[in-house]
């Protein structure tokens, strides 16, 4: 049992990025409900449009993992 402890205490001292996240912007998915025609209620989520970008970061190129709205407003500049 110890030994599954310092296992989990190891994945939190690693800096592991969070899925759906944009690197740029700090968005991630939001939730809410999906509603049928009967008012049945469960639960959904609205991911990002994420996109793997080679982009330049302090003067090297760095790939991200960039929503769509951060690439169209022109906050990330992409390596040629």
């Amino acid at each position: 049992m110890p030994l599954l402890q310092y296992k989990f205490s190891i994945l939190k001292e690693i800096s592991v990025p969070m899925a759906r996240v944009c690197d740029v912007c700090g968005r991630g998915p939001q939730f809410g409900h999906r509603i049928s025609h009967a008012h049945n209620v469960t639960k959904r989520r609205w991911n990002l449009n994420l996109q793997t970008v080679r982009a330049i970061v302090n003067g090297a190129t760095k790939r991200l993992r960039v929503c769509t709205s951060c690439i169209r407003s022109g906050k990330v500049q992409k390596a040629a």
